[in-house]
């Protein structure tokens, strides 16, 4: 999991293909689309590798590469205020083997 002070100080080409891999890697695992979101608001669980680990700098950037990819796929519109109506994220726990972040969405009627 990079942070967001890796990819700020990164070189713009290199963020670039950080976000597109980041893209493919979301849309592969993302169904067809069937239905555009309207609204919605999007959970974030983070499962860390090292406990010295700055979550919300890691869910900083994971939430604009995953809103961006989803836009991308078609799910939603845009992710301004109009549709994207707020986020939370916590810590999971700990996994050496397979840190990650689990993503829900979930769509306000």
């Amino acid at each position: 999991l990079v942070g967001i002070n890796i990819y700020r100080n990164a070189h713009h080409f290199l963020q670039n293909n950080m976000k597109k891999h980041f893209q493919s890697l979301v849309i592969e695992q993302l169904p067809a689309v069937a239905e555009v979101l309207q609204q919605f608001t999007v959970t974030y669980k983070l499962y860390y590798k090292s406990p010295v680990c700055d979550g919300s700098n890691i869910i900083a950037l994971i939430e604009k590469f995953y809103l961006d990819a989803i836009k991308v796929h078609g799910l939603i519109s845009d992710d301004n205020v109009n549709y994207h109506l707020g986020s939370t994220w916590s810590v999971a726990g700990q996994d050496t083997i397979n840190p990650r972040v689990e993503i829900a969405i979930k769509e306000i009627k």
